[in-house]
């Protein structure tokens, strides 16, 4: 990916603060094509990871049939929004894909579900479109049917609460959910942190809050405007200190203790994070330059199922800032130098 440094120093960006909000935004919401235009610390990753074609084409493919991502959503919704998601511990359904698809053709009625409606879910989850075979398609219904018919049970026999969203998963996923959320429940430095309590007065704490806002992107020949948001995991706003604090839980298939969060690029995610919500904590909370704190809440997925929190430095904000304004930075000179331009599908 070829760029001139001495144009990308050039240009500047101005948050337009009168378009700046602060949502309760679900996560199918937010990954729906009314944000796809929009530009994420995610989606500036795949400017680094895959090249300037990736970036503009956008997420084309739907996040939901990654299992990985799957699983993180589950716990945080489990960890972050207890009152909000049940996990159905006694119903399983498939495992990866086949998951989805059982879970797009469910009835709650508990009709029948037909050959014909299933392939046609193949092609719309993208599950053996192109090669469901009647062996695949037997495979299907053997794992779907008993999970259609559990599922049906308990609801019939468990009125749904309208404020409460079930979670329904694979049993090894319910397993290992248990467990891990049993270890972030024994660490004491966790809850502090998501919930911590004031001297005086409550610290506000939120949980999976978006935060949308508008940047001016300038240089010497062409303005644009350009679209960010972000999805906090949990931040907390402590107006006698006059602190602001962002927590992001992170995952790991390591032990905790061996998190890198740099390999990642996770310093340039809380510094994006935490940029943003020093103007909501300004503009909605009334603070003034607040002081600004991250930690990554790490567990691992493995036996003993370890936790460790990792608190931001002021090196990893600095060099997770400069990193995300070199992106956008960059994002506007692909646009308009190199003809590169933002899929609107």
């Amino acid at each position: 990916m070829e760029v001139d440094y001495e144009v990308i120093k050039q240009i500047k960006i101005t948050p337009l603060l009168d378009t700046l909000k602060l949502e309760d935004i679900s996560d199918d919401e937010y990954f729906s094509e009314r944000y796809s235009n929009y530009i994420s610390n995610s989606r500036l990753g795949k400017l680094i990871k895959d090249g300037a074609e990736s970036f503009f084409e956008g997420f084309v493919d739907d996040n939901s049939f990654s299992q990985s991502f799957n699983f993180g959503s589950m716990l945080h919704q489990l960890v972050l929004q207890p009152e909000s998601f049940e996990l159905i511990d006694s119903v399983f359904k498939p495992t990866a894909k086949a998951g989805v698809v059982a879970d797009y053709l469910y009835k709650d009625n508990g009709d029948q579900i037909t050959d014909d409606e299933i392939k046609v879910a193949s092609v719309k989850c993208n599950y053996y479109k192109d090669s469901l075979t009647s062996n695949r398609l037997l495979d299907f219904k053997n794992r779907a049917e008993p999970y259609w018919r559990d599922r049906y049970i308990y609801e019939q026999n468990n009125p749904l609460n309208p404020n409460i969203k079930r979670i329904y998963t694979d049993e090894k996923s319910v397993i290992l959910l248990k467990n891990v959320i049993e270890s972030v429940k024994k660490d004491k430095n966790f809850e502090d942190l998501l919930h911590p309590k004031g001297l005086l007065e409550p610290v506000y704490s939120a949980n999976e809050r978006a935060i949308l806002l508008d940047v001016k992107m300038e240089d010497e020949n062409y303005s644009e405007i350009y679209k960010l948001k972000a999805k906090l995991d949990n931040f907390t706003v402590d107006k006698e200190e006059n602190t602001i604090t962002v927590n992001d839980l992170k995952t790991t298939s390591r032990l905790a203790v061996d998190f890198d969060l740099t390999y990642f690029h996770y310093q340039r995610e809380l510094a994006i994070y935490s940029w943003l919500l020093k103007y909501c904590s300004e503009k909605f909370f009334d603070l003034k330059n607040p002081k600004i704190r991250g930690n990554f809440l790490v567990v691992s997925t493995v036996p003993n199922y370890t936790t460790m929190v990792y608190p931001m430095t002021p090196q990893l904000f600095k060099s997770g800032f400069g990193e995300f304004k070199y992106l956008l930075k960059t994002v506007f000179y692909l646009n308009k130098y190199k003809g590169f331009s933002f899929n609107e599908v």
